[in-house]
């Protein structure tokens, strides 16, 4: 959570200075922030100027975050994405 709130808050990195009408990022972290609480944790991912909102999200609030986030974004902007119960491993 720091190094979001860093990224976003104090280093400013989530929209360009020559589109500064442009704050996408910024609200879509804000709207992550309210709708998650202290339950989950976002940050900018992939390049704050074109990149997304990379959020961990618990399976009892995935529900209401999707639509929380869509009802600002619109239909199909959040994709749940699931990590196998096994993580990474080398695969021979």
């Amino acid at each position: 959570k720091a190094s979001g709130d860093s990224s976003f808050k104090y280093l400013q990195n989530v929209y360009t200075n020559h589109e500064i009408n442009n704050q996408s990022m910024s609200i879509g972290l804000a709207v992550s922030e309210i709708a998650l609480g202290d339950k989950g944790v976002s940050r900018v991912h992939g390049g704050g100027f074109a990149g997304t909102i990379q959020a961990f999200v618990p399976n009892e609030i995935t529900g209401m975050y999707k639509k929380t986030m869509e009802n600002v974004f619109g239909q199909g902007a959040c994709h749940i994405l699931k990590v196998r119960k096994y993580g990474g491993m080398k695969v021979l």
